[in-house]
């Protein structure tokens, strides 16, 4: 039979422990928020870490206005995604440039798309953040017409839409 006093000192045990948790994370450099933005429907969903802020005024929602960007060719559309994911698939006319050699591929991009094109970013989904931290770089280098389709290939795919090879 459990008595009285243990079941105080485990209430205690358990109170201390995520009394604890919740202020190591709260000093913790990499603490995750407690609050964030979780509706896909709004755009990338993210915990809006401490360190991370999602910049929602450059992200395209719309599906249908991804599409005629794509169309117009007016902008030119990366894929963040590593090289070996995009050769499994990507949106038409879009180049590679994976976030993870940023520092390798942005003088290459730089020379040829002068910092006043329209460049439109994606990565894998709604949960991917690499698009907008490549996109935060891109404005450090000066560009000012960046745009993140914040639904990636996983909502391009999913409405049947050209997919492109290689």
């Amino acid at each position: 039979m459990v008595s009285r006093d243990d079941l105080k000192g485990v209430s205690l045990l358990i109170l201390v422990s995520v009394v604890s948790a919740f202020a190591f994370n709260q000093w913790s450099s990499s603490g995750i928020a407690l609050f964030g933005q979780w509706d896909k429907a709004r755009g990338v969903v993210s915990p809006m870490g401490k360190n991370t802020v999602v910049d929602q005024g450059r992200e395209i929602n719309d599906l249908d206005a991804m599409i005629q960007l794509v169309d117009r060719q007016g902008c030119t559309v990366v894929d963040v995604r590593s090289r070996e994911i995009f050769d499994q698939g990507h949106l038409p006319g879009a180049i590679s440039l994976p976030f993870a050699r940023f520092d390798e591929v942005v003088g290459e991009f730089f020379e040829a798309h002068p910092p006043e094109s329209c460049v439109v970013l994606y990565c894998a989904g709604r949960e991917c953040l690499d698009s907008h931290r490549f996109a935060d770089q891109l404005v450090e280098f000066g560009y000012v017409n960046v745009r993140v389709f914040s639904g990636g290939f996983s909502d391009w795919k999913a409405e049947g839409l050209k997919v492109e090879k290689g």
